[in-house]
């Protein structure tokens, strides 16, 4: 025990003080890391990991019922522009869409293209997910998702992964995730972003909210932009964290902007221990903000489903509208989650920990060293200002959208239309139908 508790601080300790940020582009002795162990059967015990039975009761998504009662003003983000700071504060924030329990799968399509960033994974499709556990619920009924982590490899050989993306899009919001669990550990890569829709990366932006490697115990938060968007010292008094990278231009390799959490328990095996937390991201008119709590300091009006950011004092990390005209660089946004082993950024960084021996792809070849690739997800939550809700774009073909870490090329899909749209006061609509106001105004949105 004494020997276990030992090594258990060294590897925090060695986690605190490793190298973090990310880079700019680009004698076998294995060791099992120290275990953060759930309980897991690689042969799937059904009673505790298994895929919610299809039913014709089955639940949908939770959403805000826009057909259940007239809809006030809805105000797009470029319209707030010109408002003071005490006129946005006037508007709430409303719950859009929650990816929570038995339905959280429901939202989100499949990655199953080769990994941008040069992983060590397959990403699977979600029959192939669900069959072999690497997409399950608890017995508690908390979705998760895992790397395959009890099959024998060859060196250099991929395991099998999940990455997935929302079927919904997002221009601008306030997002929240809540993880009850976060993969770690030497060759461990997993994160939670958003991906622009549309176009050759990065032209419609990528934002970073939880990512890391290795054993590390700080959050990067990073934005990724064509051209023409930094940060600078001067808005460091608007965050908490510390800022790596000033250039957010990641077209010609770049590594985006980043800045690291304050926090020593916002990522790895310090965040688990902590109980998990929750991660918070506003992205509207006045930049992006980003916040996180582990699970004794969540904001109670997060628990209550009444978010509000102005309480929730200085942000973890803030790219500030003032200093990089966001709205140009950033267009519509799917959510994405995934489990990510080796690529880019670690094979970059490898030699610089020295408590994870040989190489990576030697490293994640044995089964023994990958105890901490599980990641389970209490909700995902999307707020919109109201007192209105925004409508949801549907993107068509995006599941294979890639991302950050290689030649990425034109995504399939559609053109993209606004998701922001607008009906009149419910005082001038009297008892008019919402449905009826709708059709009426059905070529304005």
């Amino acid at each position: 025990m004494i020997h276990s508790l030992l090594a258990t601080l060294l590897v925090s300790i060695v986690g605190a003080i490793s190298p973090s940020a990310r880079p700019p582009t680009h004698s076998k002795t294995l060791q099992p890391l120290l275990p953060y162990r759930i309980p897991h059967i690689p042969s799937l015990d059904h009673t505790m990991l298994s895929p919610f039975p299809i039913a014709r009761d089955r639940p949908t998504l939770r959403r805000r019922n826009s057909e259940a009662k007239p809809l006030g003003r809805m105000y797009s983000q470029s319209e707030l522009i010109g408002w003071d700071n005490e006129a946005k504060r006037a508007l709430n924030w409303e719950l859009q869409i929650a990816y929570e329990g038995q339905t959280f799968f429901d939202g989100w399509d499949w990655f199953t293209t080769i990994d941008p960033s040069h992983g060590l994974v397959t990403y699977v499709d979600n029959a192939t997910a669900f069959k072999d556990g690497l997409a399950f619920w608890t017995s508690d009924g908390i979705p998760g998702i895992q790397v395959d982590h009890w099959s024998d490899t060859s060196i250099g050989d991929n395991r099998n992964s999940v990455r997935i993306t929302t079927k919904s899009l997002f221009e601008g919001g306030l997002f929240i995730i809540d993880l009850a669990l976060m993969p770690w550990g030497c060759g461990v890569w997993p994160a939670f972003w958003t991906l622009g829709y549309e176009g050759t990366w990065p032209e419609t932006g990528e934002i970073d909210i939880i990512e890391g490697i290795q054993s590390n115990t700080n959050n990067q938060m990073t934005i990724h932009t064509m051209p023409g968007c930094s940060i600078n010292y001067s808005t460091s008094n608007l965050y908490l964290g510390t800022l790596t990278n000033q250039d957010c231009d990641s077209s010609t390799g770049g590594s985006g902007c980043s800045i690291i959490s304050a926090s020593n328990s916002s990522y790895g095996m310090s965040f688990n221990l902590a109980g998990g937390g929750v991660f918070a991201m506003k992205w509207d008119t006045d930049g992006i903000r980003m916040w996180n709590w582990n699970r004794a300091m969540i904001p109670s009006d997060i628990i209550a489903e009444t978010p509000d950011p102005d309480f929730w004092g200085l942000p973890a990390a803030t790219w500030d509208a003032s200093i990089c005209d966001l709205e140009s660089f950033f267009k519509a946004q799917v959510l994405v989650l995934n489990i990510n082993l080796c690529g880019d950024w670690i094979n970059s960084v490898w030699n610089q920990y020295p408590y994870c021996p040989g190489t990576c792809p030697e490293y994640v070849s044995n089964p023994l060293n990958l105890n901490n690739t599980v990641m389970l997800i209490n909700y995902v939550k999307v707020y919109q200002q109201s007192d209105a809700v925004v409508t949801i774009q549907q993107a068509e073909t995006n599941s294979n959208l890639t991302g950050a870490g290689g030649p990425i090329g034109v995504t399939n899909g559609v053109a993209v239309r606004g998701v922001w749209w607008g009906i009149a006061r419910e005082k001038m609509l009297g008892m008019v139908p919402v449905l009826l106001v709708r059709l009426l105004f059905a070529g304005w949105m």
